[in-house]
């Protein structure tokens, strides 16, 4: 049995079982590819970095089918690496408004 654990302890816990329930339905491998986006995530934010809901939505998309290697924060956005899903790798400038300006875009086909 545990010993005795402070307040914050339970409230951190209670904060995290709830968000934890939001991803009971998930597979294995989605669960997986949100562990990668949120170690990314919190790298970013370490670089006070926040993504919009709009660049969010951009980076969901991509995940559904490819591998998320980067997210840094860049001049005019964040950048943004994947690679799957028949690229080698797709980069590119990720603006607040989840567009993505064609200069800042380059990918690789897988061989």
């Amino acid at each position: 049995m545990a010993g005795p654990v402070d307040f914050s302890t339970v409230q951190w816990a209670r904060k995290m079982s709830a968000l934890a329930q939001n991803f009971a339905g998930l597979a294995p491998a989605d669960l997986r590819k949100l562990g990668n986006f949120l170690a990314k995530l919190a790298d970013l934010r370490q670089q006070e970095g926040e993504l919009t809901e709009q660049q969010l939505q951009v980076i969901m998309q991509g995940l559904r089918s490819k591998e998320l290697v980067k997210l840094e924060l860049a001049k005019g956005g964040v950048s943004v690496e994947f690679s799957g899903g028949g690229f080698e790798y797709e980069r590119f400038l990720l603006r607040a408004d989840g567009k993505v300006p064609n200069n800042r875009y380059e990918t690789k086909k897988a061989v």
